[in-house]
């Protein structure tokens, strides 16, 4: 929790910094009319669509990449933290450096995001380094499913979404909305969309497999038993 609170409070130092430096950073406006990247112009339409193939292809990588760390020594020791952080403690292990490789890892994904999405909108201002940014994330991974990486995907792709048609009649409810949509998920469906899969379409699906593969016909070879 504390580190938690720490690193919400230098996102916080940072977005005054920035906004201070105007001569440097372009202050609340932040970077504008980004054009060019290393000569090439970004705001083509070619452009924007190789832009999403890039951040398409990105995507893949960095689930892929979850799934090996999630599968990895590192991934089963990090739910072993999650559940009793003290066994591992006791079995020999630094729990701090595992948390810090973590939390490194988990800053590459989401600088690789936050560059690619400067360069698909064409600027960055500190709101987006705010604190309701770093909620906006955690909205995510509730909607779509703590326990999933596709479910955080999910999460992302259904609050975007949601925030674009909210924001454009009713920009001043987003947030209240956000917050109202977190609370609802960790009362009514704590593990998220991935979790009503599991729980309810998981289900249904295998059996429905079984009963096909139970009524399909034998096939006569002709050989007698």
């Amino acid at each position: 929790m504390y580190f938690a609170i720490i690193t919400q409070a230098i996102s916080a130092i940072l977005t005054i910094l920035i906004i201070g430096q105007q001569g440097y950073t372009g202050g609340i406006n932040g970077i504008t009319d980004l054009r060019t990247l290393l000569g090439w112009d970004i705001r083509t339409d070619s452009a924007r669509y190789i832009l999403y193939f890039i951040n398409a292809v990105l995507l893949m990588l960095v689930v892929s990449a979850g799934y090996f760390i999630v599968n990895s020594k590192l991934g089963r020791l990090m739910v072993a933290i999650r559940d009793k952080e003290d066994r591992v403690r006791f079995s020999g292990y630094d729990v701090a450096n595992i948390k810090t490789v973590v939390f490194c890892i988990s800053a590459l994904f989401s600088a690789i995001g936050g560059a690619m999405f400067t360069l698909q909108v064409g600027f960055m201002s500190p709101g987006f380094i705010g604190t309701v940014a770093s909620i906006e994330m955690v909205v995510f991974c509730a909607v779509g499913g703590r326990g999933s990486l596709l479910g955080a995907v999910y999460g992302a792709l259904i609050v975007n979404a949601a925030k674009s048609s909210i924001s454009e009649s009713f920009p001043e409810l987003w947030t209240i909305a956000m917050g109202l949509l977190f609370i609802a998920v960790v009362l009514i469906f704590p593990k998220g969309l991935a979790g009503l899969y599991q729980q309810y379409i998981h289900p249904i699906v295998m059996s429905l497999l079984r009963k096909k593969s139970m009524t399909k016909p034998r096939v006569n070879t002709g050989v007698l038993k």
